[in-house]
């Protein structure tokens, strides 16, 4: 199969290479490869940026949200047939190949609604935001939350799991994402050209801050005593 793999760090290492196919081993389903997405920390780790933290075993082939259609499953594994339509993420990468096996729990069948390329965008940005406002920000029902960077990919997800999760949500956007950032669920948008947020005068349970630096440092103004920041 062909597949995309780096020999070293180094952007100019990438290379489309023959390699061999997986096979779908016990509790894995093997998956054709339809569309894989690029997050920013596929890029970092194939520079090198975070070999310190992230080392890579080479050769190596990145890549971790992807969706594509079952072809075989491994021993143990039921309810996803070959033939169907899936999505998720690859605990080990590998998604930028023809043919990626993972276990089958990393995976979910994908709606309908959604073509291939847009289910592979979800995962890592959807779980970094689930994990930001859940498992840091500890967020419930009934809390206020501020987002920073609420237009990015993370943030858009954040303010739809946070909607969801029912609280009221605070955002910050530039003045141009305004009013995408309120069709997604946000109760309040700050354009923080216009508007320093802590100005606002509110005080939040959660702050999810997706920029960081000096935007960081002024979100402690406004948590509220026993509040949590997420940084990421």
């Amino acid at each position: 199969m062909k597949a995309i793999q780096l020999q070293d760090y180094g952007l100019d290492q990438v290379r489309y290479v023959d390699v061999a196919a997986p096979q779908a081993g016990p509790g894995q389903v093997l998956v054709r490869v339809r569309a894989a997405s690029v997050n920013p920390f596929d890029v970092k780790k194939a520079s090198g940026a975070l070999k310190d933290n992230f080392p890579v075993r080479f050769p190596w082939t990145p890549g971790s949200d992807f969706a594509g259609t079952v072809t075989a499953v491994g021993e143990g594994v039921s309810g996803l047939p070959p033939g169907t339509d899936v999505f998720g993420f690859a605990p080990e990468e590998g998604a930028f190949a023809e043919f990626l096996a993972v276990p089958a729990a990393a995976v979910v069948p994908k709606p309908a609604g959604l073509s291939f390329t847009e289910a592979a965008a979800v995962p890592m940005a959807a779980l970094t935001a689930w994990q930001g406002l859940v498992q840091g920000g500890h967020l419930q029902a009934g809390q206020t939350v501020l987002i920073h960077g609420a237009a990015g990919g993370v943030g858009a997800f954040a303010v739809q799991l946070a909607h969801q999760l029912g609280a009221k949500v605070i955002a910050t956007a530039s003045q141009a994402n305004l009013d995408y950032v309120r069709s997604l669920g946000a109760d309040e948008v700050i354009d923080y050209r216009a508007t320093p947020f802590e100005a606002v005068g509110r005080t939040v349970d959660v702050v999810l801050d997706l920029i960081g630096s000096d935007t960081q440092q002024r979100s402690y103004a406004v948590l509220k005593p026993g509040g949590y920041l997420v940084a990421t």
